[in-house]
């Protein structure tokens, strides 16, 4: 696991040897790897990365070359099937210097050319250097587990693991991208391609990039996709227990010390079922928290480690530890992030990083298996717009938005006040504002008029089909939701929260759901199997129940998160305060104040909750404060 960076003369010029461009470059991520540290200068390439040590600790230094040195690769990731992987290349005649699986994906490009990807599984953002070529050739995995950023500026191609490599390249701009603060408003994230800096891209998941002949050609790779599977409910049960175990086994192989993240939820306690199975030695497991009832799932973790036998360790997460961590994080977070739970995910993964190396992680279960409140939601939805109007919106409506507002975790009145805010919207758009903070529509009166660029949520994602399903049965309306849910928001917000949390503590995180042979066979199921009436994860739950305790499979999901509304109101108050006040507001000239002014009485007065809304404003601040103000 490592953190990579570097840069090209797109003109062919060659780098000087003695610029000291590419160590700084480095510098800016060494919390990703900790361990070493590798450059190499060749020609009009500079390749650099930072390593955390996680396999072939002693020999698998970086950047390596082929057999004749004429390509040369920085890699940051695991490629699982490495072992196997190699075998095949020294039967086709190749040397290995190393046991890594770094050496392997270089010689597999000599082999195949870019065409080596579809040989990898596992997560991944390498860059390789063809001198020969004159070619510079970077990936990212298929589902997005591990970043890659890039920008050109002044003929110089410079890309990085983080966005702060690429900043501190003197070629580099540090410029808002209106675009990309309005995405994020509205989304809580900023998706890729986008970045919140103007100029700064992000490699789309199972996409390669070519940097040749002075051009940029991005391609995709791969495409998640399914075949109808003619199986019987015990039969996929059986399958998908054999693919996650498999997946998971082959995310156990480590030369450090390795553990599990256990919520006590389904996916978590799956993953560590599987990874306890067969043990000699018990499997270390890690979990947080809270004081307030509504937020912990600290007893459903235990009663997991307890019925696997597992080494369980609890860190317990208050106020005053939430604002420490998230001032630490702002010392590496690059763009705006309003997943509060970043928050927790840092405190767990440096609680865990003093026992291990290495942790696996349940994302990507929700998705792939049908775990979210929100795909329960649009079932309903179908029913509510089967009630008179009149009925909808002179009754019920009025009824819930009366409802008094209570700042526990997804209490009744939050997810009633959100589930009529977006109801009557097409399937796609009522997904993406259920999720979302600030919707598009709020926009002008929230936002500067010259940063406005879009009007309407169609524009969040172009390429998602947001008007349509209109028509179409629930079951077709959840596995197209489902599906969007794998390409946006576990792609650009989970996976990037899991990314970040994880390395600024210099952990890394590996997830089984995400193999991509169980993903192309999760998208072969039908939606019936994952979702059966209103019961949510039906088949990952009936799959597993042998190995888990029965509460951990009958209890409703909660989710990871802080209790942002109430520290809003106390705790956080005086952040809040120094970045979300009117002198603060109208010196940067972003957001307009009486628009802002409303949202802050109104949540203060208990009125209307606005955690979702504050919280999005005030981690924009921190990275304005951070990047471009004061």
């Amino acid at each position: 696991m490592c953190g990579i960076t570097g840069y090209l003369n797109v003109n062919g010029h060659p780098v000087d040897p003695a610029d000291g461009t590419l160590a700084a470059m480095c510098r800016t991520i060494v919390h990703r790897g900790p361990d070493d540290e590798g450059m190499l200068v060749m020609g009009p390439a500079a390749l650099g990365m930072t390593r955390l040590s996680i396999i072939d600790v002693k020999t698998g230094r970086q950047p390596i070359g082929t057999e004749d040195g004429s390509a040369w690769i920085v890699f940051n990731g695991e490629i699982y099937n490495f072992q196997e992987l190699q075998e095949q290349l020294v039967a086709r005649g190749h040397t290995l210097k190393s046991r890594s699986d770094t050496e392997t994906i270089v010689h597999l490009y000599e082999e195949y050319g870019v065409e080596c990807l579809r040989f990898l599984e596992g997560m991944f953002a390498f860059a390789i250097w063809d001198h020969e070529r004159q070619r510079l050739f970077i990936a990212r995995d298929r589902l997005g587990e591990k970043p890659l950023h890039w920008g050109v500026f002044g003929g110089q191609f410079i890309f990085g693991s983080e966005i702060k490599a690429i900043l501190a390249h003197p070629a580099a701009r540090k410029e808002l991208n209106p675009l990309a603060l309005q995405k994020y408003l509205a989304l809580e994230y900023v998706p890729a391609p986008h970045s919140i800096f103007a100029g700064i891209e992000k490699l789309l998941p199972a996409h390669y990039l070519l940097v040749e002949r002075g051009l940029v050609k991005v391609k995709s790779y791969w495409e998640p996709a399914g075949y109808p599977l003619n199986l019987s409910e015990g039969e996929a049960a059986e399958r998908l227990v054999f693919l996650l175990g498999s997946a998971t086994r082959l995310r156990l192989v480590s030369d450090v010390p390795l553990g599990v993240f256990l919520s006590g939820g389904v996916d978590s306690s799956s993953i560590a079922a599987l990874a306890a199975a067969g043990r000699t030695e018990k499997l270390k497991t890690f979990s947080i928290g809270f004081a307030d009832r509504s937020f912990d799932e600290s007893e459903y973790a235990a009663e997991v480690a307890h019925h696997l036998g597992t080494e369980h360790e609890v860190a317990v997460f208050d106020p005053t530890t939430a604002l420490e961590n998230m001032e630490e994080l702002w010392q590496v977070l690059d763009e705006p992030m309003a997943d509060a739970s970043i928050i927790p995910t840092y405190f767990l993964s440096k609680m865990a990083r003093q026992h291990v190396t290495v942790a696996l992680a349940g994302e990507g279960g929700d998705e792939l298996f049908g775990g979210y409140p929100t795909y329960q939601a649009h079932r309903l939805a179908a029913l509510w717009k089967m009630m008179p109007k009149s009925l909808r919106q002179g009754v019920l409506e009025p009824a819930i938005r009366s409802l008094p507002v209570s700042h526990n975790n997804l209490s009744l009145d939050y997810k009633a006040k959100r589930f009529i805010s977006a109801v009557e919207d097409p399937p796609v758009k009522r997904h993406l504002r259920w999720m979302g903070s600030i919707p598009v529509t709020e926009h002008a009166r929230l936002i500067a008029p010259e940063l406005i660029t879009i009007a309407s949520e169609d524009k969040l994602y172009p390429n998602l089909p947001v008007s349509s399903s209109g028509g179409a049965s629930s079951r077709d309306i959840i596995s197209t939701i489902m599906q969007v849910d794998l390409a946006t928001y576990l792609a650009d917000d989970l996976l990037v929260k899991s990314d970040r949390a994880s390395m600024a503590a210099s952990l890394e995180v590996r997830l089984p759901f995400l193999a991509f042979p169980l993903v192309e066979f999760a998208l072969s199921l039908p939606t019936e199997l994952k979702i059966k009436g209103m019961k949510t994860k039906y088949l990952l739950k009936k799959a597993m129940a042998p190995q888990l305790p029965r509460r951990t499979l009958a209890r409703p999901k909660k989710g990871f998160g802080i209790p942002v509304a109430k520290w809003l109101r106390h705790e956080f108050k005086g952040v809040l305060e120094e970045l979300v006040c009117e002198e603060y507001i109208k010196r940067q000239g972003i957001f307009l104040w009486p628009y802002v002014q409303k949202l802050l009485s109104e949540h203060a007065e208990r009125r209307v909750d606005r955690r979702k809304e504050l919280w999005t404003l005030l981690m924009f601040q921190c990275w304005w404060r951070k990047f471009l103000g004061s």
